[in-house]
């Protein structure tokens, strides 16, 4: 099980008839419980081009972080279509859609959140998604199979769906209290994401969704933190193809069932929670960069000694992004100048002489020159064959330090981006 792991939440998977393919594309998440007690959290793209959901699901957001509405019962998740460069006229379908299933579930429409991804610039189709509704509203149930059929009714160019869950337990009086936390995502291509806060201004992210559930009795500004929390140490850590998309999204909703008062910040409760929270959303970022579009294999670079968390983060990023490190990494070549200069790039100064990279333990780099008798090292090779292969690259004795997670640039990604049609 996963999203309907946690107590209160139902799920169903269907087709509309949007993807071309006849695949299923249109997948209904649902909070079954009173809303007293419910919660969500809402995390967007920062692409400064949005699609239509992210701008309506921006405005669910700021509505219910403000306490001038209830939290969501249900997402509406198709794919297919992005919603995306669609215009006003997007906003309004994505609105309709809502519309549709509301009274369906004895709620109002605000309490529907819409979500998307897929070809970008074509007008959503709202009759062919309205049309089916009452069957996927009839469809939700609970269990494996239910999770099966939603998270695959989300993928677009992915491989295999996607999904995760774990439970924490905690002493409460003389009971025990355990929190469930499930989740399902899609993400293999144009996957980048570099996700917003509700509470900062805006900083300088095929589609990257997830979808979290628990059944935590939190508030859903203390539930946003922690989500913020987790994308920032999972999905803004991992890069396929540094292209983030306009639809980004990451949906935590919370039933509150499990019993007791609400956990706030700043409690031992509330850390385990958030900590439990990032491991799902690593597990969901590992998966997508596994299946990222034609990826052979990953690789992980870890950044230590720079002078801030900030400045080994941007050489991180220019590390997973450099296509040159992609090439090495798909031919087994442990070419140590395109690591290190990737880097260099990031616009952080760095003492070479106080610098060095190793490569599946083996050190190949030291104090700005490289180590030529490494190269012929058997271990190196084998860690170059690896299936998630380990950089790690310290740039001085500063308390900064940063990993990410990327994947090799093969022919076959290729293939997928120029016959995928935009």
């Amino acid at each position: 099980m996963a999203v309907t792991f946690p107590l209160g939440f139902l799920a169903s998977g269907s087709t509309a008839g949007i993807k071309p393919s006849g695949k299923p594309d249109l997948c209904l998440i649902v909070r079954t419980t009173d809303d007293a007690r419910a919660s969500c959290a809402m995390i967007f793209t920062r692409n400064a081009v949005t699609g239509a959901p992210v701008i309506v699901g921006l405005k669910r957001r700021g509505d219910v972080l403000s306490g001038s509405q209830p939290a969501p019962r249900a997402v509406l998740i198709n794919s297919g279509n992005s919603n995306a460069a669609t215009g006003r006229q997007g906003v309004m379908d994505a609105e309709a859609c809502c519309a549709a299933v509301a009274p369906l579930l004895s709620c109002v429409p605000h309490q529907v959140i819409p979500s998307s991804t897929g070809v970008i610039g074509r007008p959503l189709p709202v009759s062919r998604i309205t049309a089916v509704l009452p069957a996927v509203v009839n469809q939700l149930a609970r269990g494996d199979a239910a999770d099966f059929a939603a998270a695959g009714a989300i993928m677009t160019t992915d491989t295999v769906p996607k999904s995760a869950r774990t439970e924490i337990s905690f002493n409460s009086g003389d009971s025990v209290r355990t929190i469930r936390i499930g989740a399902i995502a899609k993400g293999s291509g144009m996957i980048a994401p570099r996700m917003d806060s509700a509470f900062a201004p805006p900083a300088a992210s095929a589609t990257m969704l997830a979808f979290v559930t628990t059944d935590a009795h939190i508030s859903s500004v203390d539930l946003q933190h922690a989500a913020e929390a987790a994308c920032g140490g999972s999905f803004d850590r991992v890069n396929v193809d540094n292209h983030p998309s306009c639809s980004d999204t990451v949906i935590v909703l919370a039933s509150g069932e499990t019993p007791g008062p609400a956990m706030s910040r700043g409690t031992a409760e509330y850390e385990a929670f958030a900590g439990a929270l990032r491991r799902v959303c690593e597990d969901l970022a590992r998966q997508i960069i596994i299946d990222g579009e034609g990826a052979t294999r990953i690789f992980k670079i870890t950044i230590a000694g720079a002078t801030s968390d900030e400045a080994a983060r941007r050489m991180c990023a220019e590390v997973v992004a450099s296509p040159l490190v992609k090439c090495a990494i798909h031919g087994q070549d442990p070419n140590w100048g395109r690591i290190v200069t990737a880097a260099g790039n990031a616009g952080v100064w760095f003492d070479t002489a106080a610098s060095s990279l190793l490569i599946g333990g083996v050190e190949v780099y030291r104090a700005g020159v490289p180590i030529p008798e490494a190269l012929t090292d058997p271990k190196l090779k084998v860690a170059m064959a690896a299936k998630e292969v380990s950089l790690q690259l310290t740039v001085g004795v500063g308390p900064g330090t940063w990993w990410m997670l990327g994947c090799d640039l093969s022919k076959d990604y290729i293939t997928i981006n120029a016959d995928y049609t935009t």
